[in-house]
């Protein structure tokens, strides 16, 4: 039961940031904006349902359906920033800060390594027509 409430929140999630993305794109922008205030909005539903919504909320299936699955397709960005203040109310400011910067460095590392790989085999099916 709790991976269908996944299942559906993850849906519901994507689909909504699919249509806000699209509501708020600026093809002209050179900065990411629709992202930007995705990645907001997200991070600050789920401090708030964190802190206030899952309190009033018993079912723990829905929960999970709503955290992980809805706000987890909404922005996986809005966990990270969660998980960071979460470490620094417990007083685990070093980690913290690890998990910050290796956070940004790897995201970073992984977004230039998939698209050198992507380059790369563009350029080999390019070679083979």
């Amino acid at each position: 039961m709790k991976i269908a409430a996944i299942t559906a929140g993850g849906m519901i999630g994507a689909v909504l940031r699919f249509w806000i993305g699209i509501l708020l794109f600026q093809p002209h922008a050179q900065f990411p904006f629709s992202t930007l205030a995705i990645n907001l909005i997200g991070s600050f539903v789920l401090g708030w349902f964190v802190v206030h919504g899952s309190q009033h909320i018993k079912n723990r299936t829905l929960v999970s359906g709503i955290q992980t699955g809805f706000l987890g397709s909404f922005t996986t960005f809005s966990t990270f920033n969660a998980e960071i203040v979460l470490l620094l109310d417990q007083g685990l400011y070093s980690i913290a800060i690890q998990y910050f910067i290796i956070s940004a460095v790897t995201g970073i590392g992984a977004v230039l390594l998939g698209i050198k790989c992507g380059s790369v085999l563009l350029e080999k099916e390019g070679a083979e027509q």
